[in-house]
């Protein structure tokens, strides 16, 4: 933009719009201006200098450990430690405001936290197990990333932390029989610094984007780490946790440019329609329909899955309370009432399982007319085609559970066709219209 007004100025000055003196001004106020394009490129290299100079040295340290002396292991696991901390002091007392020096030096030292406590545990035989090495290292790093305010550092917390609950939850639960519940105090650790770096001030930069893909994410995977075998009340969590991302993606908060760096949208929105289309087959409802009344009771009163139930959809059920009062009905997404569908589809699925599996593929189909029409209204090719995914993977599912001929099957398929080719010809020619 700068560029383009620079060109411009003797033109101007020509016109006698403004003065050669004023021309001057601002062709120096832009001058001095850093290139923008070159600071993302220099924090970028930044941290990438971070992350190969903390492998290198975990390389070099791991190729010679055996020959080193007790001491000088511990001088090797501290050393890098001290002086990334020294580097870090000199930048928040001289108040270096330079964002490269910052997530350079922050992902530096949080590598190196992790040698140092690698080497003391080994040196000194500390007992301990990966996922609580895991947790450790994330605590160590939560207040660089507070202290640096560096959001690169922020995106591997939260790394890291997912990291530790999948190998408690998932990869290490049956030798050590516990769950990650410290996951959720760690993770909620992380959200002021998301809300004073970003949301406070108002500005969404590609960190804010990252992040919030790696929190809709973490949350979404590391869910499942408390699950043991009700998938029953399993899917009514995650179907109020991607219907709350859906009610998030719609306040003006949480609000982007475009869908694709609207994490809580994308995330919520496929995770809706992925369930939906699960649940479009009878498996689940014949296990829902062959548990007793007071089996059911049972079976959630001592689950663990019943009360997350619970917490997302009161969650879920709290913010759309919230943006109704924001937002007129006309304006909000269908998506943001799945989880009240599903509740309504789970009480009908205990006493028919045929009615409920035959309303999931019609909210399905009416899921997707909405998407397509969205699209349409918004002139955005992208949602209208993921509405007609949508449509096709509808005819995909009941491809494979019903006795439909091949030819009214082949006849489906040249209809979803015909319609992505048309909705596309009239999406384009409605737009060179308005060109």
């Amino acid at each position: 933009m700068s560029k383009q007004i620079l060109k411009e100025l003797p033109e101007l000055v020509r016109a006698n719009v403004i003065s050669e003196e004023t021309a001057q001004r601002i062709a120096d106020h832009y001058n001095a201006q850093p290139n923008p394009s070159t600071n993302r490129l220099l924090i970028v290299f930044s941290i990438l200098g971070g992350l190969l100079v903390s492998m290198g040295l975990v390389l070099i340290v791991a190729h010679n450990w055996d020959e080193l002396p007790k001491g000088i292991k511990l001088l090797v696991g501290l050393f890098p430690m001290l002086v990334a901390q020294a580097v870090c002091g000199y930048i928040v007392i001289k108040n270096i405001p330079s964002r490269a020096w910052r997530e350079g030096c922050g992902v530096f030292l949080c590598f190196a936290i992790a040698l140092s406590i690698s080497i003391v545990g080994q040196v000194y035989n500390i007992e301990g197990n990966f996922g609580r090495f895991l947790m450790v290292w994330m605590l160590l790093t939560l207040p660089v990333v507070y202290v640096l305010r560096s959001p690169a550092t922020a995106m591997l917390y939260i790394v890291g932390v997912t990291w530790y609950a999948c190998e408690v939850g998932y990869f290490s639960y049956f030798s050590m029989g516990v769950l990650p519940w410290k996951y959720w105090p760690m993770l909620l650790l992380i959200l002021p610094f998301c809300y004073t770096e970003f949301l406070l001030k108002g500005v969404k930069t590609n960190f804010y984007y990252f992040i919030s893909w790696l929190f809709t994410l973490s949350i979404t995977v590391c869910l499942g780490c408390f699950e043991s075998n009700n998938d029953e009340v399993v899917v009514i969590t995650y179907m109020s946790l991607f219907s709350a991302f859906v009610i998030l993606s719609q306040m003006k908060m949480f609000e982007t440019n475009r869908v694709l760096t609207n994490a809580f949208l994308v995330v919520g929105s496929l995770g809706i329609m992925g369930l939906l289309l699960m649940l479009s087959f009878d498996w689940y409802w014949d296990e829902l329909a062959s548990l007793s009344t007071e089996g059911v009771k049972l079976y959630f009163a001592l689950s663990i899955e019943f009360y997350f139930a619970m917490i997302f959809t009161v969650l879920a059920a709290t913010l759309l309370v919230l943006l109704l009062r924001r937002k007129p009905m006309a304006e909000v997404n269908l998506k943001v009432f799945a989880f009240l569908l599903f509740i309504a589809l789970f009480v009908l699925g205990k006493e028919s399982p045929v009615a409920a599996q035959l309303s999931v593929n019609l909210v399905v189909l009416v899921f997707a007319i909405y998407t397509i029409r969205d699209g349409a209204l918004k002139n955005h090719l992208g949602i209208l085609n993921y509405g007609l995914l949508i449509i096709t993977a509808l005819i995909i599912c009941r491809f494979f559970d019903t006795d439909f001929s091949f030819v009214v099957r082949g006849l489906l398929f040249i209809g979803v066709g015909a319609g992505f080719f048309a909705a596309n010809l009239y999406m384009i020619r409605k737009r060179k219209q308005s060109a």
